[in-house]
């Protein structure tokens, strides 16, 4: 390494932090985009939703502010005496207000000052008065957070001054407040993106530091391969918690297309197998019953087991009294043994139909070994190619 390439060097692992970071920005923004399209049609419910949001690191979920302002509203109106102009302000705020683009209420609360105005036209009945009154407003915003809230009233309610001004109305020394917000918002992209990511700022300042700008990279990297690993893991675990419901296979044909639309690899897929073993176990027994409790209790090895990493399927067993038979004391007592299993990395049915049956007769052997008995007949069938039932937040 020489110095003569260490501006080419460092300039290449700013390239690479910079793809890293918009990369991760960019999966940040789709990700919450797509859950709250999902949450917006009742595909996940709102617990979930945040619950994932906040294992991405990404901005919650909006929700519906009431922001509240206690403020001056000053006009000038027309009444035919005092008492009617303060009974009016009292009451009543000018109709401007209400039709202003944005839906806001405002209430008077108690009169400040009507004092009559000048007025040109000298023969009217009525006299023109400039009335000043307290007045609280709300207004309904949707926003993540309380602060959020408050500056997009301040800001909606700064935009239309003008216009009041413009009919006479003046709306002065507001003091705000939001009270708690609701579940109620409307989940559209306009609060979808997440905060931008930190470290682009701080680039330039690593101009000649190989050191800080290789690390830098690396941070960019693995903060990418984070979110990608945290998002996948979080909806295979929704999906095997059976958090979004519904029949497996379409469930998880959605989680499947969730990740690929977000660019990350679709969830494993494996055919479905069921295996059906014929057996015969020879027992001495007095009775049919006690000869059917002593098969049971010979093939409890293999009866009635779940999926986990030494035996991956399901499996449960039973007798066939009615087709025992008896020979010298003897009896021989069939027994049928189901599996149920997915088999991966199988590229057709018949070979993933022989592994099948290679798995269920290791399985007999083993359980079996020192106990006599006879093997009839091993059956595997397809039951169809989808996701893989048994998946693993973890490694998959």
């Amino acid at each position: 390494m020489t110095d003569a390439n260490l501006p080419d060097q460092i300039r290449t692992l700013h390239t690479e932090t910079i793809a890293a970071i918009e990369q991760r920005q960019t999966l940040a923004d789709a990700a919450r985009s797509a859950l709250l399209a999902a949450l917006e049609n009742r595909l996940i419910c709102r617990s979930g939703c945040e619950d994932a949001l906040a294992a991405w690191g990404l901005k919650p979920l909006p929700e519906q502010w009431t922001v509240s302002a206690d403020m001056q509203l000053s006009y000038t109106r027309s009444h035919r005496d005092l008492g009617e102009a303060r009974e009016q302000a009292r009451r009543d705020v000018p109709d401007e207000l209400r039709l202003l683009p944005v839906v806001v209420a405002v209430y008077p609360t108690h009169v400040i000052d009507v004092a009559p105005a000048p007025d040109d036209n000298e023969q009217s009945e009525s006299q023109r008065y400039h009335i000043t009154v307290q007045v609280t407003l709300h207004m309904s915003v949707t926003a993540t957070h309380e602060a959020d809230a408050l500056d997009d009233a301040r800001t909606t309610l700064e935009c239309c001054l003008p216009e009041l001004a413009d009919a006479g109305i003046t709306l002065t020394d507001p003091t705000w407040q939001a009270t708690e917000g609701t579940d109620d918002a409307s989940y559209d992209d306009a609060e979808s993106h997440a905060a931008p990511a930190a470290g682009l700022a701080q680039l330039t300042d690593l101009a000649q530091d190989l050191t800080a700008a290789t690390a830098a990279r690396d941070a960019a990297v693995h903060a990418l391969a984070d979110l990608r690993r945290k998002i996948r893991a979080r909806a295979i675990g929704a999906l095997i918690d059976d958090e979004i419901g519904g029949i497996y296979q379409h469930t998880s044909e959605r989680v499947g297309r969730f990740l690929v639309d977000l660019g990350l690899d679709g969830l494993p897929r494996a055919h479905h197998v069921t295996v059906v073993a014929d057996l015969t176990l020879p027992v001495n027994a007095g009775t049919v019953q006690q000869a059917c409790d002593a098969a049971q209790d010979a093939m409890r090895a293999v009866a009635d087991i779940g999926p986990d990493e030494a035996r991956p399927w399901i499996a449960c067993g039973r007798t066939i009294p009615e087709d025992a038979t008896v020979d010298q004391n003897a009896w021989r007592v069939p027994w049928r043994h189901e599996y149920e299993m997915w088999l991966r990395g199988h590229a057709t049915a018949d070979d993933a139909k022989a592994a099948a049956e290679a798995l269920v007769r290791a399985d007999l052997t083993r359980a079996l070994a020192g106990t006599a008995h006879h093997l009839a007949t091993v059956t595997a069938s397809i039951e169809g190619v989808g996701v893989d039932l048994f998946l693993d937040p973890d490694s998959d």
